[in-house]
């Protein structure tokens, strides 16, 4: 149903996707599962991420989209950050050898 909406760009969609296949995966079933899967999200993901960031941009503000909610905290959002940031330096670092 997420590729019948017209409003929202391919790589909005394509973190939906990912997303909802995430959490119908983990079976992330309530709110307080919520930071856990962030983060697990953002280790499994992270090298896509790192390769596309338009999609790390949308990932960037579904997390402030679930602050905004009261689903997870700055620690949270800290956390995925740091995660996101450590495998893009290690790309640049490989990158540079």
């Amino acid at each position: 149903m997420l590729d019948d909406f017209v409003d929202v760009t391919k790589d909005e969609k394509q973190m939906m996707h990912l997303w909802n296949s995430f959490v119908r995966k983990q079976r992330v079933l309530a709110d307080g599962h919520i930071p856990w899967a962030c983060e697990a999200f953002s280790k499994l993901h992270s090298q896509e991420f790192a390769q596309t960031p338009a999609l790390l941009w949308c990932w960037r503000l579904f997390m402030l989209k679930l602050w905004n909610h009261g689903l997870v905290d700055a620690r949270a959002i800290n956390n995925c950050n740091l995660i996101l940031e450590q495998i893009q330096s290690q790309d640049n670092n490989s990158t540079r050898s």
